[in-house]
């Protein structure tokens, strides 16, 4: 495997790995990073109010820790590992362009607010972006 291939499995699998801890520390009922339960809804679920519960946080962290396995090389290199790595970028940077208002709207959240498109404008969607290139352009043969 090249050096390039290697760099970007690399980040996919940390991008994730570090979203499906943050998940987990959120669904334990720690703020952090922010000072409490209300900003961090805020920022992250587009309303102080709408904070997911625990299970649908541990949702997430989970598909997350797959999802790095999966772009790290867990499943190997046969067609289905490489098919699965594709779809994992392509979802990715489906969310990187059409942003979290409308990921949030699917799932049926409430209104967003200016703070969480802010950061999602800023910070998600080139998060998202970034690791939706890396795990697709590891896929490539």
């Amino acid at each position: 495997m090249s050096r390039g291939k290697r760099v970007l499995r690399l980040i996919g699998w940390a991008g994730l790995t570090a979203a499906g801890a943050l998940h987990t520390v959120w669904a334990s009922g720690s703020p952090w990073p922010a000072k409490s339960t209300r900003q961090l809804s805020d920022a992250v679920a587009g309303n102080p109010k709408a904070l997911p519960d625990s299970g649908a946080t541990l949702s997430v962290a989970g598909a997350a820790f797959t999802g790095g396995a999966i772009a790290a090389g867990g499943l190997g290199e046969g067609r289905a590992a490489v098919a699965l790595r594709r779809f994992i970028g392509i979802a990715l940077l489906a969310r990187a362009a059409s942003g979290g208002t409308v990921a949030l709207t699917v799932l049926g959240a409430p209104k967003v607010g200016k703070r969480f498109r802010e950061l999602d404008r800023r910070c998600y969607r080139p998060l998202f972006a970034v690791l939706g290139l890396s795990v697709l352009l590891s896929a490539k043969k």
